[in-house]
């Protein structure tokens, strides 16, 4: 499980790019993302096609919209860029663990969980990740871009969340406190 959250030392773009562009709507697909302010989490669920054709999956951008590419042989295939937080398409676990119910308050920052989530269009999607604190509220808790809980408790969008490791007892990358972020100058 480990060495899956860290990803692949390099991204396979050009594989990525083909095995996005096979991707159909409502389809399960699971990708890893990579980004400094979340580390590296897993997200599975239905494929969702923008207005756009981009492709998300659990609200996030996954990659663009068809493109047509010359293939190998000459022929032409459909392709899609994978976004620049994905570190690797399809993913795949590998290893094994045993996770545990837990409370969300029980949890703390650095702490490797797997959290269910539903959101229309989305529907329902899994995360697999490090629990990340706010830096000024340790009760606001997330696990990617998606909260987990707040001082009001529970996230409403939060179906489910269990302990797959204790902070300091696994080797995934644990991403610094989340700070505030400035949009134009303001905090």
């Amino acid at each position: 499980m480990d060495t899956f959250i860290k990803g692949p030392s390099k991204r396979d773009v050009a594989g990525m790019k083909a095995a996005f562009g096979a991707i159909e709507a409502s389809e399960v697909i699971s990708v890893l993302y990579k980004t400094e302010r979340f580390g590296n989490f897993l997200v599975t669920g239905a494929a969702h096609t923008t207005v756009l054709d981009d492709v998300m999956v659990g609200g996030l951008n996954a990659a663009a919209a068809k493109k047509k590419a010359k293939a190998s042989d000459g022929s032409e295939v459909m392709q899609r860029q994978p976004d620049k937080d994905v570190r690797a398409f399809p993913a795949q676990f590998e290893g094994e663990f045993s996770p545990e119910d837990v409370e969300v308050s029980q949890l703390g920052h650095g702490d490797l969980v797997v959290a269910s989530f539903s959101q229309e269009p989305y529907g329902d999607f899994v995360i697999t990740g490090v629990v990340t604190e706010a830096e000024n509220d340790r009760s606001y808790l997330m696990v990617g871009p998606w909260i987990l809980q707040t001082a009001q408790g529970n996230a409403p969008r939060l179906l489910n969340v269990q302990l797959v490791a204790g902070n300091g007892t696994h080797i995934a990358p644990v991403p610094t406190r989340r700070g505030l972020v400035e949009v134009d100058g303001l905090a």
